[in-house]
């Protein structure tokens, strides 16, 4: 009698366990991507990769947790470059973490470490499978592998934000803005803010027509300037930036284009003014086959005539399989003498790139 109802208590056991993992796994959805990635510089000098090396480039992790139909918890974890903590090399991070609770369609609210919200690649630049190209354009994106001091904006901030989407009419609208601790240089900026002012980064995006999307993304901030000693010395160096990008599809072809310009004004040593274009068109051939070429310019320091660079690219990117890619691509990167990174060095490469999402 006893070994029966044991038997009967494990079963019990056993079918509540099965029951409440199904409630767990209908909560949550768990999805991600790989890179693989080759480049190899063509020319007999430059900036690229002389050596032709293959990048275990990245595997990501995306987890989304329905925990109510209002509430949701969503994170982005990564390992880049082949990471092993115990010989110190790759990159392991936390792209983002936050609860969002949904108010209405229009109105969202996250907290936490988020993707700033700015032109059209910042919030997919590392899901591969989600554009054409190898990289995401370094013009707009990187300028600092492109010769300028710094980015036009950050990747990542902790802080709030407010978003969501309406329609007027027959438009429809995505807006966000968001509030954040912004750029540090002697502090964690996902944990401590080193000054009062906070970051401010804007986006909205209009759909006047099924097949286009404009937007105007903004960024500003006011960065803490320090001594030789890393100590605050009470002036603040003043960032903004404004992005006008636009994205329209048709059929088998597509177009995009984004234009950042920006300025960082230091209490004593004058404002420097910069910019960058990137433009890309592209059409798809029997579903699976798109050619695409693009274009990306930037002018680092707008006071000095000869510092700009450019970049040709012309690629195909192959559907293999469901969310399976293979990407080939060339650049032509030429540039000014007085460009910090390329120096006047003109120089081609070949990058490709086996991608998978899942």
């Amino acid at each position: 009698m006893k070994i029966g109802v044991t038997v009967l208590m494990v079963g019990l056991f056993l079918l509540l366990g099965q029951a409440s993992l199904a409630q767990l796994a209908e909560k949550i959805r768990i999805n991600g991507y790989s890179s693989f990635e080759y480049e190899y510089m063509i020319s007999d000098e430059g900036k690229g990769d002389p050596n032709g090396s293959f990048d275990a480039d990245l595997i990501d992790i995306v987890i989304n947790v329905d925990i109510t139909s209002n509430l949701r918890f969503a994170t982005d974890l990564t390992w880049e470059h082949g990471s092993a903590s115990e010989d110190g090399l790759g990159n392991v991070a936390v792209e983002y973490a936050f609860p969002e609770y949904t108010v209405r369609n229009w109105l969202k609210f996250r907290a936490g470490k988020m993707f700033v919200p700015f032109g059209i690649y910042n919030e997919i630049h590392t899901a591969k499978p989600a554009f054409l190209a190898v990289k995401e354009p370094l013009s707009t994106n990187k300028p600092q592998k492109f010769g300028a001091a710094d980015r036009f904006y950050p990747r990542w901030a902790t802080g709030i934000s407010v978003l969501g989407n309406f329609s007027i009419k027959s438009f429809d609208f995505e807006y966000h803005v968001q509030l954040s601790n912004g750029e540090q240089e002697n502090t964690n900026r996902f944990e401590e803010d080193d000054n009062k002012e906070k970051a401010v980064a804007m986006r909205l995006l209009m759909m006047p027509l099924q097949d286009l999307k404009i937007g105007v993304s903004t960024f500003s901030d006011r960065v803490s300037e320090l001594d030789a000693l890393d100590e605050d010395t009470g002036g603040r160096t003043k960032v903004f930036s404004i992005s006008s990008h636009a994205e329209y599809t048709k059929n088998n072809f597509g177009l995009e284009l984004e234009y950042i310009t920006g300025k960082t004004k230091h209490s004593t040593n004058g404002t420097l003014k910069k910019s960058a274009f990137e433009g890309m068109v592209y059409y798809t051939l029997m579903d699976k086959i798109t050619p695409y070429f693009r274009y990306e310019y930037l002018d680092p320091n707008k006071d000095v005539s000869s510092d700009e660079a450019n970049m040709f690219s012309f690629g195909v990117n192959t559907r293999i399989d469901k969310n399976f890619f293979l990407k080939l691509q060339y650049n032509r990167t030429s540039s000014s003498a007085d460009n910090s990174r390329f120096s006047g060095v003109d120089f081609s490469e070949f990058q490709s790139a086996i991608v998978l999402g899942f």
